[in-house]
Formats: structure tokens, C-alpha cells, sequence
């Protein structure tokens, strides 16, 4: 029980304040948790949350929830874009879409320069890191297939494509994917927070793979894709190519 306890008093911790301030809180209360039952540690100390609460500073603390909203949204738009318009309809995909870049490069600058102050870098890199990285990349990978078999203007492939996987299961398994990497990315902006800074790049390139996934998926969507016009791909392979590049370099520095 002392080591649950203790164990939820690091994480909010590592939450509410910063890594210096946190790590001098942890050894100062390693010593009031020793040997006690968790009834005492609760009646004299308050739970874990309380404990912590106290010491923290509120605007540096607001300063962080505020850096964490704001990351959260970036990743958080394209990934719930294209499932929030399959089920309310709403034209979100479009208007996310015109501002992408925007948020792709606002949480990819946040991601990396706050942890670079603010994070924590402890031992080796955590396993699950690359497993996440790769399962991005085979994601990214699957976007990049579909897409190509579009900007080649491959009509007779996709054909074969969609008498083997029904056109309906694409958008779904785009949707679903698009979903699934925001949530992962945010999930591991937490966990940059409180364990291990490296994790911003299963951030970084979780929000990279929702912004790239969402843009293949509008482009599958629209009503208003003129393929007759000459260098009509041009635009899109740009704007693929960019998503991709930044999310990877942005994934090779959140590393470091």
C-alpha cells in the first residue's frame, strides 16, 4: 500500500510541478511514507493529489495547462475531424484542413521546445516508444499507398483495390486511423509529462500521422477534385510530402 501511495504521489508530481521541483518533493516525502500504513499517510498527509496540490504554484502550473490545451487541440482536431463529420455531417474536415499546417507546426514547436525545458530525460529510451513510432509509420505508409495510387491517377489499381476492400471500409479504416493516432499522440504527451520527455515524439509524429491521415481522407471525400486539370497532384504531394518530413524530423528530435 506505502508503495501505491507513493507511486500516485509521483505522478501528480511529476504533474503539478516542474522536474527539479518534483524530484526534491519525491525525496523530501520518500522519508514521511517510509514505514507508514496508508490510513496514516492519508490522515496526516491527505491523499496524493492534495499533498502535491499545495506546493505547487499556480501560475506556473496554469502556464503548463495551458501549453498542454493547446497541444492537445493541435493533435486533438485533425484526429476527431473526419469521425465528427461521418457522424454529424458537419463540413469539419474542410475547415480543419485549411488550417493543418498551422496546428502541425504550432505542436510540433510546442512539443519540442516546452520538453526541452520543462521535461525530464531518465535512462534508457522506454520500449514502447519505437513500437508506437513504427506502428505510426506503417500508418503513414498504408496514406502514402492510397495516395499514390490517386496522384499516379491509377484508376485500373484502385479499381482492384476496392473489389478487394469495399470503398466504405477505407473511409472507416481512415476515419479509425486518424482517431486512434491523436488519441496515441496525446497519450504520449502525458507521459512525457510525467516520466520521460522522449515521449513527445510518439506526440509528434501521432499528430503528424492524424493531419496526413485527415488529409487523404478529405481528399477522398470531395465533391470538387478536378483530375482533369493538368498538375492537379502537384499541390497535394507538396502538402503530403511536407507532413510527412516534418513529422519525421520533428519525431528525430523529440528523441534527443
Amino acid at each position: 500500500m506505502r508503495r501505491d501511495y507513493f507511486a500516485r504521489l509521483s505522478r501528480a508530481a511529476r504533474w503539478y510541478l516542474p522536474p527539479a521541483e518534483a524530484a526534491e518533493v519525491l525525496e523530501d516525502y520518500r522519508e514521511i511514507v517510509e514505514g507508514r500504513s496508508e490510513e496514516e499517510l492519508r490522515r496526516d498527509v491527505g491523499t496524493p493529489k492534495d499533498a502535491v496540490g499545495q506546493l505547487a504554484q499556480l501560475k506556473a502550473y496554469q502556464k503548463w495547462l495551458t501549453v498542454f490545451a493547446v497541444m492537445t487541440v493541435c493533435a486533438g482536431l485533425p484526429a476527431a475531424a473526419p469521425v465528427l463529420e461521418r457522424l454529424f455531417f458537419w463540413n469539419l474536415v474542410y475547415r480543419v484542413s485549411a488550417i493543418a499546417p498551422v496546428l502541425l507546426l504550432a505542436g510540433t514547436a510546442l512539443a519540442l521546445l516546452w520538453f526541452r525545458r520543462e521535461g525530464n530525460r531518465a535512462g534508457r529510451l522506454p520500449k514502447a516508444i519505437p513500437v508506437l513510432l513504427g506502428l505510426f509509420l506503417l500508418g503513414m505508409v498504408w496514406v502514402w499507398f492510397l495516395a499514390a495510387l490517386i496522384l499516379s491517377e491509377n484508376w485500373e489499381m484502385w479499381g482492384v483495390l476496392a473489389s478487394v476492400i469495399r470503398p466504405q471500409l477505407v473511409h472507416l479504416e481512415l476515419v479509425t486511423q486518424s482517431l486512434l493516432m491523436g488519441a496515441a499522440g496525446i497519450f504520449g504527451l502525458i507521459k512525457a509529462r510525467l516520466y520521460d520527455r522522449r515521449w513527445r515524439a510518439v506526440y509528434v509524429l501521432g499528430l503528424a500521422g492524424a493531419v496526413l491521415t485527415m488529409s487523404l481522407w478529405a481528399v477522398l471525400s470531395s465533391l470538387a477534385l478536378d483530375v482533369s486539370s493538368p498538375g492537379w497532384q502537384t499541390p497535394i504531394l507538396v502538402r503530403y510530402a511536407v507532413i510527412t518530413l516534418l513529422g519525421l524530423a520533428g519525431a528525430g528530435a523529440a528523441l534527443c
